[in-house]
């Protein structure tokens, strides 16, 4: 939610729309919508309410940072974001920066011991929390796994814009 509160500050004129599955962050988030007094920001429990409803194509860029690799279907969440842009929008993505093989992450990245421990221990609990869960972890969202996952989705344009700042990587992806 801090990250919404911010654009939503930053940017009083646009509408902020946050999707989210947990309770927890809901009710959090909701708490400090509230509280900020904000009248531009709004919180969507994506289970009930999700991204990308049928006749809805009302946004003009979509962020994502650091979630598809958790999602347990991630394909389904490009779909959402498919469905839910504007014609002409832009989605600007962030996830963790890796290597495009376990082999490449291993011998080249040297956070790599590092970041498959965390996905031991969180994303691949998450990823893999339903049956069929895809399972990306976090270093399973390289540019080649991107891209074939992207254009799958029916994005036409998928472009790297940084990488690596803070381990993350943002792609530019269009339709």
């Amino acid at each position: 939610g801090n990250l919404m509160l911010a654009f939503a500050r930053r940017f009083p004129k646009c509408e902020i729309h946050g999707y989210e599955v947990s309770d927890e962050a809901i009710l959090l988030g909701r708490k400090a919508i509230e509280e900020s007094g904000l009248t531009n920001l709004f919180m969507h429990d994506a289970r009930t309410d999700p991204l990308g409803k049928a006749g809805e194509r009302p946004f003009e860029v979509v962020l994502c940072y650091d979630v598809l690799h958790d999602a347990t279907q991630p394909a389904l969440l490009i779909d959402q974001v498919k469905r839910a842009m504007a014609p002409g929008g832009m989605w600007l993505l962030g996830d963790i920066s890796s290597k495009d093989s376990v082999r490449e992450n291993v011998a080249l990245n040297p956070d790599a011991a590092t970041y498959y421990s965390f996905s031991t221990c969180l994303c691949m609990s998450s990823a893999l929390s339903e049956k069929g869960g895809a399972g990306l972890g976090t270093l399973g969202f390289g540019i080649k796994m991107a891209k074939k996952m992207l254009k799958a989705g029916g994005f036409g344009s998928v472009r790297v814009v940084l990488d690596g700042v803070d381990n993350t990587r943002w792609f530019e992806v269009m339709e």
